[in-house]
């Protein structure tokens, strides 16, 4: 009884660092994100508002320096919606949603300059539903981070294997990899607060994730997480909305309507359907049945 006394009572305490944690990190990236927003895009916002300003007051009595200040003030909104591009896609990978896990795993392999981030496919690649895919996202984008930041490793492989059934992530680096706790309920109480993360991501989805790591031999993490056979195209077919070729097995989704299955390329098209079918259908379009 004591034993598990002392057991529950460490668990309680990670449970109460953890949600400390996590409520401390929420309001770092908030203030993160408002100290980004107030000192690059609005800032850039306000420059290019006074050089409209000027601009107007010049144009007719001397258009030269007009033109220049509208030519600068175009140059500055261009950075301005750059800088919101990235700061979105840190917040949410468009190309998640519209193209899939591979493609934001390449994608977050590509934003990397100081370390090689290499990216395995195994099995026949598809699209999974949504709460899925982030969460990979979101367990490779951490692990990566935390190979980078603390292990300071040089190369770090992502093999995705799909399976008719299941999913399994590997992430493995060459980094200086670390002594594991005896139980992951001390995570917390160690700070290891984004390793805690991605296993309450995982176990949230009914998935299992191992952790390999040794002082000096790197880290690995493997993730396994059930998937649903979900309904996919067998050959390429339209999305009735935007008209993309959708290849076989790479839909977003699909939707039944009046007995015939449409399929989707990403969640802005399907929406887009749910709210009004009739308005996108075509009989020249080619559609699988259900």
């Amino acid at each position: 009884m004591a034993k598990k006394a002392q057991r529950l009572r460490k668990a309680q305490e990670a449970g109460a660092a953890f949600r400390h944690a996590l409520t401390e990190g929420q309001e770092a990236e908030r203030t993160r994100i408002a100290r980004e927003l107030h000192d690059d895009t609005v800032q850039t916002l306000i420059a290019v508002a006074q050089c409209i300003d000027l601009a107007t007051r010049w144009i007719e009595s001397d258009p030269k320096p007009a033109i220049d200040l509208l030519t600068t003030a175009r140059t500055q909104a261009v950075e301005s919606v750059g800088s919101l591009r990235r700061l979105i896609a840190n917040l949410r990978p468009p190309m998640l949603e519209e193209l899939g896990l591979i493609p934001a795993l390449k994608m977050l392999g590509q934003g990397e300059k100081d370390t090689h981030v290499e990216v395995n496919v195994l099995g026949s690649e598809r699209r999974l539903n949504e709460a899925v895919e982030l969460a990979l996202f979101r367990v490779a984008q951490e692990a990566v981070q935390n190979a980078k930041r603390h292990g300071q490793a040089q190369h770090i492989t992502l093999q995705v294997h799909f399976s008719p059934h299941e999913l399994t992530l590997t992430i493995s680096d060459d980094g200086n990899g670390f002594q594991l706790p005896d139980q992951f309920d001390s995570l917390a109480m160690t700070g290891h607060y984004g390793l805690l993360g991605m296993i309450e991501r995982v176990q949230q989805l009914g998935g299992s994730i191992q952790i390999i790591s040794k002082p000096e031999h790197g880290t690995q993490i493997r993730v396994v997480l059930p998937v649903a056979n979900a309904e996919q195209p067998t050959t390429t077919v339209l999305d009735p909305v935007c008209g993309a070729l959708i290849q076989p097995e790479r839909a977003y989704g699909s939707i039944v309507y009046h007995g015939q299955r449409y399929f989707f390329c990403c969640p802005i098209c399907q929406g887009a359907f749910q709210q009004d079918p009739p308005l996108y259908l075509s009989p020249q379009r080619p559609i699988e049945s259900q």
